[in-house]
């Protein structure tokens, strides 16, 4: 039964996708004139060049992008990483009644914080820069992640934190030299979440950045929609653009992400 459901399952998933290909494919002004699962009327790959064009800057578009995603990636680790091993290996008063008041801030939508946090960083003078971007990444990380890397250094063994400790190591040597090597599985699961998430951020960047030399592929799409409404063909090329990376790095590191987020630590 399993045979027969997923794959029809998948199947429904993926014609969005499949539609959104067979129209960049399109061409001009035929779009949206066919039917769902009918094939391009021709083959039209001028439409991604197009498209590329007509979005602006879009080499300084992806430049933001990538440099955004690789500090958030950095970020994420580093932050999460150590404050899920302070968690998770070390002792201290009130370690679990902080622990649930991490977990509790994941109840807070982002929209809550927009406003404070918006004058925050513009009476620091960080409005249309990077920084505001890239600091919570740093400076709190994400509640998730925290948790992701407290139950994973849960599920191995106590007696690498002592033999570490019998060797001289203190607590952030161990945290880099034995906990972190072994947390391969963990570390790809959070750069995959932090990449998507930050690859496809349209919330954060449309209300920090405004010059148009710090506009995101996000961004750029944007604009390109509302000045080019009826070049479906284009719109769609665009998104196709914006999108393949995110596909393509899932499907290169699904094994590690798969592994990742099977947790074994269920300790409390």
């Amino acid at each position: 039964m399993k045979k027969i459901v997923l794959p029809l399952l998948a199947l429904l998933f993926l014609l969005p996708l499949l539609w959104m290909v067979s129209v960049s494919l399109q061409p001009p002004e035929r779009g949206l004139g066919r039917g769902l699962l009918e094939f391009p009327e021709g083959f039209h790959p001028e439409n991604y060049g197009e498209a590329v064009r007509h979005m602006g800057a879009f080499s300084t578009q992806l430049a933001n992008t990538l440099l955004l995603t690789a500090f958030s990636i950095v970020g994420q680790l580093f932050c999460c990483g150590l404050a899920g091993y302070a968690f998770a290996r070390m002792r201290f008063r009130g370690r679990d009644a902080l622990f649930l008041m991490v977990l509790a801030t994941m109840m807070l939508p982002p929209q809550v914080l927009a406003i404070p946090q918006y004058m925050l960083y513009r009476h620091l003078g960080l409005i249309d820069t990077f920084w505001p971007l890239i600091l919570p990444t740093f400076l709190g990380g994400a509640p998730f992640f925290i948790f992701l890397f407290r139950q994973y250094f849960l599920s191995l063994p106590e007696e690498l934190t002592e033999a570490a400790r019998l060797d001289g190591c203190g607590p952030l040597r161990t945290f880099v030299h034995v906990l972190l090597p072994l947390s391969r599985p963990v570390i790809g699961a959070v750069t995959i979440f932090t990449f998507l998430a930050t690859w496809n951020d349209f919330w954060a960047p449309l209300i920090y950045l405004n010059s148009e030399h710090n506009q995101t592929l996000t961004l750029g799409l944007t604009a390109f929609t509302q000045a080019y409404r009826v070049a479906v063909e284009w719109l769609m090329a665009g998104t196709s653009i914006v999108l393949a990376p995110c596909l393509i790095v899932y499907f290169l590191a699904q094994k590690v992400f798969l592994r990742g987020i099977r947790l074994k630590g269920a300790k409390g």
